[in-house]
Formats: C-alpha cells, sequence, structure tokens
C-alpha cells in the first residue's frame, strides 16, 4: 500500500480525509439525530443530512479501495475531493459567519470549516505533490 502511493506522506494524504469521510459518512448516514441534535440543526434537515452522508461515505468508501488497490490513475475522483473541499471551506465559513449562525437553537462551531481545511490541505498535496501517481 505505501509503494503505491509514493510512500507514507502519500498514504496519509489519502488516508486521512478516507477516514474523516467515513467517519461523517457513518454519523450522518446512520447517527442522523445524534448529528442533528449536535449541531442544532432541526429535525427538517434530517433528509439532507443523511443525503450528504450517503455521499460523502460513497466517496469515500472508493478512497479505500484505492489504498488497498493503487491509486495510479484516480486523478478524476481527487480533483472531486479538491473542488468538494474547497467549496465546504467557504459554504462553512460563510454559513458560520453568517445570519443562519444568528437562529436560536443553532450551534454554529467551526468544526465543518476545520474540517474542510484539512480536507482541502490534504487534497492539494494528492493533486500536486503525487501528481505521478494519479496522472498515470
Amino acid at each position: 500500500m505505501l509503494e503505491n502511493t509514493g510512500g507514507i506522506v502519500g498514504f496519509g494524504a489519502i488516508l486521512i480525509p478516507t477516514l474523516m469521510g467515513l467517519y461523517y459518512g457513518f454519523r450522518c448516514t446512520f447517527q442522523t439525530d445524534a448529528a442533528i441534535g449536535q449541531w442544532g440543526i432541526g429535525a427538517g434537515s434530517a433528509w439532507m443530512v443523511r443525503f450528504a452522508g450517503v455521499n460523502v461515505g460513497s466517496q469515500n468508501i472508493v478512497y479505500a479501495i484505492l489504498l488497498m488497490t493503487s491509486p495510479a490513475g484516480a486523478w478524476a475522483i481527487f480533483a472531486y475531493g479538491t473542488i468538494q473541499s474547497a467549496a465546504m471551506l467557504v459554504m462553512s465559513y460563510l454559513t458560520v459567519n453568517g445570519k443562519w449562525a444568528e437562529v436560536e437553537g443553532v450551534n454554529p462551531t467551526h468544526e465543518g470549516t476545520i474540517v474542510a481545511g484539512i480536507l482541502l490541505v490534504c487534497h492539494l498535496y494528492i493533486m500536486f505533490g503525487m501528481q505521478h501517481i494519479i496522472y498515470m
């Protein structure tokens, strides 16, 4: 596995988003009520929380498979992850610092912004530091 990713740094750059995505995918899909309660976003958001969980979880199942096999040629899936994490970083920042954060009962934490920042750093390394592998 390590040799397919170019070493420990490349392996870690894929492993970190994989573990984060599997955690949030599971939490949103199967622990929906707890996630909604933690974020204070209301029961009406259950469908969207589960939708996000299924999407993130599915993407990171693919990442896990790539870690176990080889990320060679998988630039498109990592490009998707890069765009997704960059957009998530901007949207999270705007949301936490916007009018939504002032709604009573909402818990506007910077968790999403921090997670998106970590994901973006990992994806940028994958896209540029591992180009000799993923663009094969």
